[in-house]
């Protein structure tokens, strides 16, 4: 999502006048009758060409090969639809041949889980150990992930997926914090919890009449969007948890920034170079907004932020899913401004002169 537009212009371009081109010379009557390895060509399209297309435009420098494999075959999911089934039906062989990729891939995936699964209680153990320094469940977890797993996407999947679920389904018996000196909230005076509130609303009103007309039409597809439906559920309740349990935190040594469960950022004190109310622009460009951590919450109107905190170089923002990036400013507004602000210049006036 982080493409310059010019090259998703591009990639759209390319992938419109490829599927277009093959879905054309199978239905102007005009062109007459085509020969079989016709079929042969369009699948050389859908499952070789599209997957370079995605390699190259979005894939290099940036996410594992390994997505090629889902990329291929949906491309050929699209060339059934396409391809007259009597042409199709001589290269049948092609469907197996990468429903066996997939479940190879498959197999690898659910080896690293299992393995993973083996080490649930000692990260557990390493995760009852760190109450004291992260007070709130996402740090302290992943400070215990990071010491018995390596760094692979399939972990960082695995732990979104744990943190969504237990914010969405084990953390209501527990109460929120308190305010303290520390802990500084940025929900209160904002219409975010309202907003995921009335979200969840119309997600299971659609999701109950869209189920049954799906239904009617086709149940395979009706289930699919059924457990899609209940993921965001489960995201919004998980979202709505995390920024009420999940204040911004100012330590010591460090700034905890986290929004929902979306996206966190930890900043050393002394990588803050200052600390001044916002006087810039409403609306940022594109390119502004990618060196940006924008703590403020999902609302019903974007409201501009109160400070701007800079940093001395570049750190690392963590988003769901593994995905990182770098930034060199953060947007906050909080509940309570002026503590806040009065706190982290006193910090970093003592790391300064530290």
């Amino acid at each position: 999502m982080t493409l310059p537009t010019k090259k998703w212009f591009s990639f759209s371009f390319i992938l419109a006048l490829v599927v277009s081109s093959n879905f054309l010379i199978y239905r102007l009557e005009s062109i007459g009758p085509l020969p079989t390895g016709m079929a042969l060509g369009s699948l050389f399209d859908f499952i070789i060409t599209i997957p370079l297309l995605v390699y190259f435009f979005i894939l290099r420098k940036r996410y594992s090969l390994k997505y090629l494999l889902p990329v291929m075959l949906l491309g050929y999911g699209v060339a059934v639809l396409v391809i007259p089934h009597h042409l199709l039906s001589a290269y049948s062989f092609v469907k197996y041949i990468l429903l066996a990729g997939e479940a190879a891939f498959f197999l690898i995936e659910l080896y690293v889980v299992i393995q993973l699964l083996a080490k649930i209680p000692a990260i557990v153990e390493s995760y009852r150990k760190c109450e004291s320094e992260f007070p709130t469940f996402t740090y302290r977890m992943k400070q215990a992930w990071d010491q018995h797993l390596k760094p692979s996407r399939v972990q960082e999947i695995f732990f979104s997926d744990v943190t969504m679920y237990y914010y969405s389904l084990f953390s209501w018996r527990k109460k929120p914090p308190l305010p303290v000196e520390s802990q500084y909230t940025y929900h209160k005076k904002t219409g975010t919890i309202t907003l995921y509130v009335m979200l969840i609303h119309a997600l299971v009103l659609e999701s109950v009449g869209f189920h049954f007309l799906l239904h009617s039409w086709s149940p395979l597809v009706a289930i699919i969007a059924l457990v899609l439906n209940v993921y965001t559920l489960l995201f919004f309740l998980a979202e709505i948890q995390a920024i009420r349990h999940c204040p911004i935190m100012i330590t010591d040594q460090h700034m905890y920034l986290q929004v929902g469960i979306i996206k966190q950022l930890i900043v050393p004190l002394e990588e803050i170079k200052s600390i001044h109310l916002y006087d810039g622009p409403e609306t940022l460009t594109k390119e502004e907004s990618k060196h940006i951590f924008d703590a403020i919450p999902a609302d019903f109107f974007k409201e501009k932020p109160q400070f701007e905190v800079e940093f001395y170089h570049p750190l690392e923002a963590r988003l769901m899913y593994g995905f990182k990036r770098k930034v060199t400013k953060a947007h906050l507004r909080l509940d309570d401004p002026q503590k806040f602000y009065k706190t982290l210049s006193a910090k970093i006036g003592e790391s300064f002169s530290d």
